[in-house]
């Protein structure tokens, strides 16, 4: 008898959970939205799920596959129904027309305010109107002006790295990508069962690097910060200030300083990293900028007025074949229609529902960049339309777009140039890695799968 009960027990479970977890494969259907068949546990990745490959990939394969004849497509994490966009025009209506519909990103799906503190300081991650009044405090930190205050030591920065290099073993291979990044594999993981985040919350990140945060913003409020004529203590200066005008608590600042950590240091290090990966590969392109580096002053290069330039040329392809925002993750927060114009259908859209966007699916497509795998900065030319003419297309987003676009872009943009010119002035590069740009398969910022190596030889 008990023998039956726990037989009869188990198959009610197993059915029950076969429900469960496939019980939303007919979200998109019951719309009229097609879609790739979701597999259960796996949803529409089955090779990122596996670890074999990153989402881009598979978006990639999805996007290719749907996009001549459907603006957008449903697609699965695990049971977790996305509305794929599949067209630039929509993307940018959504990014920037539509906001106020799809205010919310998804990353505030995957933390816990009452775990991580400083993670929820981000605008990044913010909610509701919280994300503005947190981004309008953080650009006083980044602003263009603070930005320039800090070129300064940027290039001190950049110059005490060549006389590192200078003083190695000229014949030794270097790895450029030496920063470890942080990556969201928790939340894969739990796409089916998302109850556990709340039972079971993860931090994204670790609790020592939060205390160590918390302290250094302590100490440095608490300190002597010296002269205020001295520009060595401007950043502390201006973290003062900030508290002085706003309120703000220690947590509050903390919190932001992780964000210009991730938005202006990891995210700089990546683009750097494959920027010199790209000219090392491409000794073309590699001695043209260093001509060009020869002639150009140092005003016009770190300029924020001037974008067409061949040195920002040079970056813009390397955002364009590695978008440090390679998907970008939106809810939908107020009910709306979104128009599938290549087949004449309509699909409505409720608070909750959630968004995918490549970047790197517009980045590699044809359509829009001819011979999309080449790395070729001259497409970037003003006489071509410059970076212009592509973000008109909806097609270039590198840091996203619209009001809530990544913040930290001009800080990251400025270290990526101050770094590049300081390198390749100085330095010959030549790749040791090969051709292949294999992509981590669990990284969050887009970046190239094990070592990136280089031969640096000093140009006589």
């Amino acid at each position: 008898m008990w023998v039956l009960v726990i037989l009869i027990s188990l198959i009610c479970f197993g059915i029950g959970t076969f429900l469960y977890l496939t019980w939303n494969f007919n979200y998109w259907r019951n719309q009229c939205v097609l879609g790739p068949r979701p597999n259960i546990f796996k949803g529409s990745f089955p090779k990122t799920s596996e670890g074999i490959c990153n989402l881009v990939e598979e978006l990639h394969e999805i996007y290719l596959k749907y996009k001549e004849t459907q603006c957008y497509v449903g697609v699965f994490a695990a049971r977790s129904p996305k509305l794929f966009i599949l067209d630039p025009k929509l993307a940018s209506l959504i990014l920037k027309t539509k906001f106020n519909s799809f205010r919310d990103n998804e990353s505030s799906l995957w933390a816990s305010a009452h775990v991580e503190e400083l993670r929820f300081g981000s605008p990044f991650v913010s909610v509701g109107n919280a994300w503005k009044e947190k981004r309008n405090k953080l650009v006083q930190l980044i602003s263009t002006k603070a930005i320039r205050s800090h070129s300064n030591f940027m290039k001190e920065y950049a110059r005490r790295m060549t006389l590192f290099i200078k003083s190695g073993d000229s014949n030794s291979t270097w790895d450029i990508k030496d920063v470890p990044m942080r990556c969201v594999n928790y939340y894969g993981r739990t796409s089916c069962f998302p109850f556990l985040r709340k039972l079971y919350p993860v931090r994204f990140f670790p609790l020592i690097t939060d205390e160590y945060f918390k302290g250094l913003v302590k100490r440095a409020l608490q300190g002597n910060i010296g002269d205020s004529n001295n520009t060595e203590n401007c950043v502390l200066r201006r973290l003062l200030q900030i508290k002085t005008k706003n309120d703000l608590s220690v947590i509050e600042i903390a919190g932001h300083t992780t964000t210009v950590l991730i938005d202006g240091f990891e995210t700089a290090a990546i683009v750097i990293a494959n920027c010199l990966l790209m000219l090392a590969r491409n000794q073309r392109v590699q001695t043209k900028l260093r001509q060009y580096l020869k002639e150009c002053d140092e005003d016009t290069l770190y300029s924020e007025n001037t974008t067409n330039n061949y040195l920002n040329s040079c970056i813009q392809e390397t955002l364009r074949l590695f978008p440090p925002l390679a998907t970008l993750f939106k809810i939908c927060t107020e009910s709306v229609t979104l128009d599938n114009y290549l087949n004449d259908t309509k699909v409505e859209l409720r608070p909750g529902d959630q968004i995918y966007i490549s970047s790197y699916s517009f980045h590699h497509d044809p359509t829009y960049f001819d011979e999309p795998e080449k790395y070729w900065p001259e497409r970037f030319d003003a006489e071509f339309g410059g970076v212009l003419k592509y973000k008109e297309m909806g097609a270039f987003l590198p840091f996203g777009d619209g009001p809530r676009m990544c913040p930290g872009m001009k800080l990251a943009l400025m270290e990526v140039k101050i770094a590049v010119v300081e390198l390749i002035r100085e330095f010959e590069l030549v790749s040791a890695n090969g051709e292949e740009n294999k992509l981590d398969p669990n990284s969050f910022l887009l970046k190239i799968d094990g070592d990136i190596l280089l031969k640096i030889k000093k140009i006589n």
